[in-house]
């Protein structure tokens, strides 16, 4: 046999390997969750011994330091957020106002993939900002394994100021459970803010009585080919698209196309304010940038801005400059558009 074929075949034999090995790492591991989660064993996995390595700038995560503070740890994997069980417990515990005293983590699921654990965090390295809870990735599963948690499914865990596990959840949160979980926390909605006089474009507080209103300012014009995704988006490497995404004027225009053509005319009014130059907008209505209608919600000149009104008048969303990813879950609430799900040419 010659030597090139030898070479050849020797390639063909890793490059099955490596496909076995991917498949492998992929396969479903969902387990099923019972209907009580089985008693925690001390003696086998005390909690309190429990040491997440950190990764990117964070320190360990290390709960016999946290002794005095109420601790919450949501841990989530690729089927669990695949099947986006966790959606409507992560919409409503980002509009909860939390005590001092009270410390929450994410924790990604990674058993297995140890062997890729460079390439993982080289992935959730620019993530981390966007997300509400420092994110520690655990390639032992030692977080599932301590707190007997199904496989394949969102988790949340309590802890108490003792260290005592006081609350486990596994998989999908009901609207009871959720409310649970805030008493537990402590955690507190935000108090209504009634919405000032103002008149933004064709909308104001008249017209927006008994429906959703929306309001995106930008700081200045936006080209449609200068947002990430679609077919007429930015062309550009997934580092250079991650760095586009950042400038908030694009992020907000590009909330602006997402959503376009999904909103519900009948419940939700939408203003832009400012300019996206090559998009056809649908639903969204443009008008020019102006003092007043920035005055209205006190946003600074020449600063990207999202305002959004509830069917009773209130103030529930009001963000400046760029507005991280994790609260585009409460925007979707309020507007009933899933933002992720672009479909957009």
């Amino acid at each position: 046999m010659s030597i090139l074929r030898k070479i050849a075949l020797g390639l063909v034999l890793l490059v099955l390997i490596l496909l076995g090995l991917v498949a492998w790492m992929l396969r479903s591991r969902a387990e099923e969750i019972p209907d009580e989660l089985p008693p925690i064993n001390v003696t086998e996995a005390d909690p309190q011994k429990l040491v997440i390595p950190g990764g990117g700038g964070l320190g360990d995560l290390v709960l016999a330091d946290l002794k005095g503070r109420t601790v919450y740890i949501i841990v989530e994997d690729r089927e669990s957020m695949a099947a986006r069980e966790s959606s409507a417990m992560s919409r409503a515990m980002a509009r909860w106002n939390y005590p001092d005293t009270v410390s929450g983590f994410a924790v990604g699921d990674a058993e297995g993939f140890g062997v890729l654990a460079s390439k993982i965090e080289e992935f959730v390295g620019p993530m981390r900002p966007e997300l509400r809870l420092p994110l520690y990735i655990d390639f032992q599963g030692a977080v599932t394994k301590t707190f007997k948690l199904p496989k394949g499914h969102v988790g949340i865990v309590v802890l108490d100021p003792s260290g005592a596990v006081v609350y486990r959840h596994s998989g999908k949160m009901e609207p009871a459970e959720i409310e649970k979980l805030r008493d537990l926390l402590g955690a507190t909605l935000p108090a209504p803010t009634p919405a000032p006089a103002f008149k933004v474009g064709e909308l104001d507080n008249a017209a927006c009585a008994g429906r959703t209103c929306a309001f995106v300012f930008l700081g200045g014009p936006v080209a449609r080919k200068d947002i990430p995704g679609g077919k007429q988006g930015f062309d550009g490497s997934t580092d250079d698209s991650m760095k586009q995404f950042a400038k908030p004027d694009v992020r907000l225009a590009g909330i602006v196309v997402d959503s376009d053509a999904k909103l519900d005319a009948g419940k939700v009014s939408a203003q832009l304010v400012g300019q996206i130059d090559g998009a056809e907008l649908k639903r969204w209505k443009t008008a020019p940038d102006s003092t007043e209608a920035r005055a209205a919600f006190q946003i600074p000149a020449g600063e990207a801005a999202l305002v959004v009104l509830d069917p009773q008048g209130n103030v529930v969303m009001r963000e400046l400059g760029r507005v991280p990813m994790y609260k585009f879950g409460v925007l979707s609430e309020f507007i009933g558009v899933e933002l992720s799900d672009r479909d957009e040419p």
